[in-house]
């Protein structure tokens, strides 16, 4: 009886709630480990959920990040776009397309313009009268042929005036007396000239050098200065002795000597 009551009194004591709650302080402080019982939120991760947990994971680190640097957050939002901003916009892109349009318009309107008025402008031709035409054909005409002079006369081209004159040292030019007045020295000739002679645009003039003869010609209007006569060879055109008088023939310059004979010198 009394192993029994002893008994009874050591199940007594072990299952009472003070045992109880001792047992759970000494199991807690032992191995840590606690039981989750069902309907307490926890869930095991496992490859289906993988993907969410780890987004779960990332969304809870950014909200610690931003809960301790705020102006983090405030930098990352851009500014406010309002309905009034939106407005002003397309208001100053209708006004831009507008101004491009007047001033395209105004520039298309100018250009036409100026097409329009020299289009409308009357062809102005210039027609000589009856007397002037027969001045220029006069002319045409002189200046297509031939013409002599003495030493101390003159030829005329174009309405210019082309002579031999003697400088103040002795040697001799060919002048240019123009239309206008004005006159000028168009180069100096080594020689005593004999005469001058002018077929269409080419001067003629022979001279005396020494006991020779030569020609010197200049082209009026020409891209060069004066030269001398050549032969087909290439030899300059003239002869020995004296030379009194020159004429021309067509393309040929016939040149007399002083002892009568004369010399045909070929102008092509």
């Amino acid at each position: 009886m009394a192993n029994e009551k002893g008994r009874h009194a050591a199940h007594a004591a072990g299952t009472s709630p003070k045992a109880k709650v001792s047992r759970r302080a000494a199991a807690g402080e032992g191995e840590g480990i606690s039981t989750i019982r069902s309907g307490q939120g926890a869930r095991v991760t496992t490859r289906k959920n993988a993907a969410e947990a780890a987004d779960r994971a990332r969304r809870n680190a950014e909200k610690r990040y931003f809960k301790r640097h705020p102006e983090a957050k405030a930098s990352d939002v851009g500014p406010e776009r309002s309905g009034k901003n939106v407005v002003l916009l397309v208001i100053a892109s209708i006004l831009v397309l507008a101004i491009v349009f007047v001033i395209g318009s105004c520039v298309t309107g100018l250009v036409f313009s100026s097409n329009d008025g020299s289009s409308d402008q009357p062809e102005q031709t210039l027609k000589l009268t009856e007397q002037e035409q027969q001045l220029v054909d006069q002319q045409l005409s002189h200046d297509v042929g031939q013409e002599r002079a003495d030493v101390g006369g003159s030829v005329s081209f174009g309405g210019d005036s082309y002579a031999l004159s003697q400088q103040d040292d002795g040697t001799w030019a060919l002048a240019c007396t123009s239309s206008s007045g004005s006159s000028s020295t168009l180069f100096l000739i080594e020689g005593t000239p004999v005469a001058l002679l002018r077929s269409s645009d080419t001067l003629l003039i022979p001279e005396n050098r020494g006991e020779a003869w030569d020609v010197v010609c200049y082209v009026i209007d020409g891209h060069s200065g004066a030269g001398y006569v050549t032969t087909a060879d290439g030899s300059l055109a003239g002869g020995a002795g004296e030379a009194v008088d020159a004429e021309l023939d067509g393309t040929t310059l016939r040149v007399t000597d002083a002892d009568g004979a004369t010399h045909d010198v070929s102008l092509v």
